[in-house]
C-alpha cells in the first residue's frame, strides 16, 4: 500500500504551493545548520590562541573547514543509510502497520550506535591525515583537535538523525524544523561561551566550538527522545514492541541507504581533497578559501533541505503513476532555486566585501583577518558563477534519485570531483607559479559540469521508465 500523500487534493500534485508547503521546513531545518556553521567560524575568527604551538587565528580559520569536511566525508555514508529510514517508515505509516514502522526506526537508531562507535575508530588518523596533506604543523594541531572532538562524539550525530526520522517519515517536518531551531540557538550560545571562556567556563577555542556543537546535539537527542516518548505514551505506537535489531531490516538499509550514502561520499571527499589541495599551496590561500566557503555555505545548504523536498515529492508522484506532476515539481524547484541562487549571486558580485564583514566582528586583531580579505572576496566572484549551476545539480539529481536513477548520479558525481577538480588541482598545486584563483578554476568547472549534466539526464526522460515498486 502506498504511503498517505503528502498533499492530499490531486490538483495540488506538483504545485508550487504542493512544493513550498513541503520544502520550506527542510529549508529553514537546513538553513539553521548553515549559520550555525558559519557562526562558529565568525566567532573563531576572533579567537587568538595563548599557547604558541597553537598557531594564530588565521591557523584557526584554515583549519576548521578542512576538519569539518572530512568529518562529513567519513560519516555521510551511515547518515545516507540511516536517512533511508524515512522511506521504511513512510511506507509502514500510510499502511498503518505501526508496529513495522517502529521496528524500522528502531534498525536506525540501532545503525546510528553501531556506526558512531565504528567511527571513533578514526580518531588515532587524523593527524596523519593532515600532515599528509602538507599543512603546517600549527594547522594540523587544530585541525585535529577539531575533527577528533567531533568524531569522538559523531553517535550524537547519527542518534539525532535516526531520531528525526521518526517525524520526518511520517511527514511531521515542522516538529523536526523546531528542534533543529533550538539546537542552533543552544549552539551559538554555547560558542560564545567556550571559544573565549566567559560566564566562568574555560577558553577551549576551536576544541571549545566542537564542544558546543556536541552539546547542542545532546539536547537535539533529548528533545526528540521526550517527543517520541510523549507520542509512545498516547498508544499509538508501541516502541516497545520492537526494540530490538532485525537482520532483514538491517540488509535493506544497506541495499538501499549506502547507495544514497555513497553518492554524497564521492562528492565530499572530491571537496575535501581539493581543501586539502588548497590547504599545501599556502595557510593564507587556505583562510581565504575557508571564508568563501562558509559564505557559499549560507546559499547552498538550504538547497540540501530544498532537494530532499524535491526528492520526497518526485518519489511519492512516481509511485502514484503521476510522472508529469513528478516533471511540474521538478521545473518548479528549478525556477525557486535560481531565484535564490541568482539572487545572491548578484549580491556577491556587486558587494562581495559586505557579505565578509561578519568575520570581523569578532576580531582581535583586524589586520590580520584583513589581509585575506581581498582575497576571499575575489573568490566570492567564483561563488557567483557556480551557484546557479550548483542548483541545477541539486535539484536535477534530487529529482532523479526520487525516481529511482541514483547509479548515474553517483558516478558522474565521481568523475567530476575526482577528474574535473581535484586531479586538475593537484597537477596545477605542483607548479611554482600555481594561484588560489587557478585552483579555483577547476571547482567552478567541476560544478558547472555537474549541473549542465544532471540537467542533460533528466531530459533525456529515463527516469520515467524505472520501475522501484
Amino acid at each position: 500500500m502506498a504511503p498517505k500523500s503528502i498533499v492530499s487534493p490531486p490538483e495540488y500534485a506538483g504545485s508550487f504551493k504542493e512544493l513550498f508547503a513541503v520544502s520550506l521546513p527542510l529549508i529553514i531545518s537546513a538553513g539553521s545548520h548553515s549559520l550555525m556553521n558559519v557562526a562558529d567560524r565568525v566567532m573563531l575568527a576572533g579567537y587568538s590562541p595563548t599557547d604558541i604551538n597553537a598557531g594564530t587565528t588565521l591557523d584557526v580559520i584554515a583549519a576548521v573547514t578542512p576538519a569539518g569536511m572530512l568529518l562529513w566525508t567519513v560519516a555521510c555514508v551511515p547518515i545516507g543509510t540511516i536517512l533511508y529510514a524515512n522511506t521504511f517508515i513512510a511506507q509502514f505509516d500510510g499502511a498503518g502497520k505501526k508496529r513495522q514502522l517502529v521496528a524500522s526506526f528502531w534498525q536506525a537508531v540501532w545503525l546510528s550506535i553501531i556506526s558512531g562507535l565504528l567511527l571513533i575508530l578514526l580518531l588515532p588518523m587524523s593527524g596523519m591525515l593532515f600532515t599528509f596533506a602538507g599543512h603546517s604543523e600549527t594547522v594540523v594541531v587544530q585541525e585535529v583537535a577539531y575533527f577528533n572532538t567531533l568524531c569522538g562524539g559523531s553517535v550524537l550525530l547519527l542518534l539525532s538523525t535516526a531520531l528525526s526520522c521518526f517525524f520526518s517519515g511520517r511527514q511531521k517536518t515542522n516538529v523536526v524544523m523546531y528542534v533543529n531551531i533550538i539546537s542552533v540557538v543552544i549552539n551559538v550560545v554555547l560558542d560564545y561561551a567556550l571559544i573565549y571562556g566567559h560566564w566562568g567556563l574555560p577558553s577551549l577555542g576551536i576544541t571549545g566550538a566542537a564542544v558546543a556543537t556536541l552539546l547542542a546535539l545532546v539536547c537535539d537527542v533529548g528533545m526528540f527522545s521526550y517527543l517520541i516518548w510523549r507520542e509512545s505514551k498516547r498508544g499509538e505506537y508501541p516502541l516497545a514492541s520492537a526494540w530490538k535489531l532485525d537482520r532483514g531490516l538491517l540488509i535493506k538499509y544497506l541495499r538501499f541507504g549506502v547507495p544514497s550514502g555513497l553518492h554524497f561520499f564521492v562528492d565530499n571527499s572530491g571537496f575535501l581533497v581539493f581543501l586539502l589541495i588548497v590547504g599545501s599551496l599556502n595557510r593564507d590561500a587556505m583562510a581565504a578559501t575557508n571564508l568563501a566557503f562558509s559564505v557559499n555555505s549560507l546559499i547552498f545548504v538550504p538547497l540540501l533541505g530544498f532537494g530532499t523536498a524535491v526528492q520526497t515529492l518526485v518519489g511519492h508522484h512516481i509511485g502514484a503513476g503521476l510522472p508529469a506532476a513528478a516533471s511540474r515539481t521538478t521545473w518548479n524547484a528549478v525556477r525557486m532555486s535560481i531565484v535564490w541562487t541568482g539572487t545572491a549571486a548578484v549580491l556577491l558580485v556587486f558587494f562581495p566585501e559586505f557579505s565578509l564583514l561578519p568575520f570581523l566582528t569578532f576580531a582581535n586583531d583586524a589586520s590580520s583577518i584583513g589581509t585575506v580579505l581581498p582575497v576571499a572576496a575575489g573568490l566570492l566572484k567564483f561563488v557567483a558563477v557556480y551557484s546557479v549551476f550548483d542548483a541545477l545539480a541539486v535539484v536535477f539529481a534530487s529529482a532523479l534519485r526520487g525516481a529511482g536513477d541514483t547509479i548515474f548520479p553517483m558516478f558522474i558525481t565521481m568523475f567530476s570531483s575526482w577528474f574535473i577538480m581535484t586531479l586538475p588541482a593537484w597537477l596545477i598545486v605542483r607548479s611554482d607559479t600555481a594561484t588560489i584563483q587557478q585552483l579555483w578554476f577547476t571547482c567552478t568547472a567541476h560544478i558547472l559540469l555537474m549541473g549542465t549534466a544532471m540537467l542533460l539526464r533528466f531530459l533525456a526522460g529515463k527516469w520515467k521508465l524505472i520501475q522501484i515498486t
